[in-house]
């Protein structure tokens, strides 16, 4: 009897101090980077050193980055299946930034066109295609990046003045003699493709964030680093630091960026976050961790 008791004791005892094996899998980090800025007749300076610049510090984070420079829209397309390869669907955060070239196309659109590099023809993408692409994944969180111009006023006129060329071409805005409007009457220029035929539903868990608010432009160099936009200089400065869920880090962005402008550019984001999402969660050991 005694043994019985003895027995049944141990087994209590050894139930109320093992802990089941429930470890969650890590989840896995893959990012897009890109970097348009060799446009025919109409190249930027700094996209290029902005996609290195944020794809290394994306790196030192953990993510798996695939950094593409140029690229076409075939060679977008390229990129995206190479992505897709790497997500694993609802254990992933995605991490997609662009920088070049970027505007809307109708006033007060909430439809963001982005540049590609084409030379047979002007190409915009919608950045709705990256909406679809996120939701056929259906990866756990997406982050998305866009370094680029959102006003519509003055951009879609040709620029046949020097002067005036030059003083637009310090911003990501300037699609130059693209006649694409589709409020006033100008005939739409048979020379551009719209890479547009898609949703606009936001998909779940995302963030994206913006250079600027609507109707503003986004400068192609900060007064700090003149190699860098200066989106891309405080992402680059922000993105690594620990303990901030990302809503902390473009909010951070935005102080910095206010200043550095005169409050003349500022990022703005749209989300449907449910969690909060830690890029550099906290390092000390913790008895429960923070949500991802």
């Amino acid at each position: 009897m005694l043994k019985i008791v003895m027995f049944f004791y141990v087994l209590l005892l050894f139930g109320c101090t093992t802990q089941p094996n429930i470890e969650a899998r890590p989840l896995k980090r893959v990012a897009l980077v890109i970097g348009n800025q060799h446009y025919f007749n109409n190249e930027l300076e700094n996209p290029i050193y902005d996609a290195k610049g944020v794809a290394k510090t994306l790196e030192s984070i953990g993510f798996d980055v695939v950094l593409k420079l140029d690229v076409t829209l075939h060679q977008l397309n390229q990129a995206l299946e190479k992505l897709k390869a790497k997500i694993e669907p609802q254990n992933t955060i995605v991490f997609i930034y662009f920088a070049g070239h970027g505007n809307t196309l109708e006033k007060n659109s909430s439809e963001q066109y982005l540049m590609m590099t084409d030379t047979k023809k002007k190409v915009l993408v919608s950045i709705y295609k990256f909406y679809d692409f996120l939701k056929e994944v259906n990866a756990r969180h997406n982050i998305v990046a866009l370094d680029v111009c959102r006003d519509y006023q003055k951009h879609y006129i040709a620029m046949e003045s020097k002067e005036n060329s030059k003083a637009l071409k310090n911003f990501r805005g300037n699609f130059r003699t693209v006649h694409i409007r589709y409020d006033d009457g100008i005939k739409r220029d048979e020379n551009v493709l719209l890479d547009n035929n898609y949703s606009a539903t936001l998909p779940k868990s995302t963030i994206i964030s913006y250079a600027t608010r609507r109707n503003q432009k986004a400068k192609d160099w900060s007064i700090y680093n003149d190699k860098h936009s200066p989106y891309a200089y405080a992402l680059m400065n922000y993105l690594d630091d620990e303990e901030i869920p990302i809503e902390e880090v473009f909010r951070r962005v935005r102080v910095r960026l206010l200043k550095e402008t005169e409050r003349g550019q500022c990022n703005s984001e749209e989300m449907n976050l449910e969690k909060n999402i830690w890029l550099v969660p906290k390092r000390a050991d913790v008895a429960v961790a923070p949500p991802i």
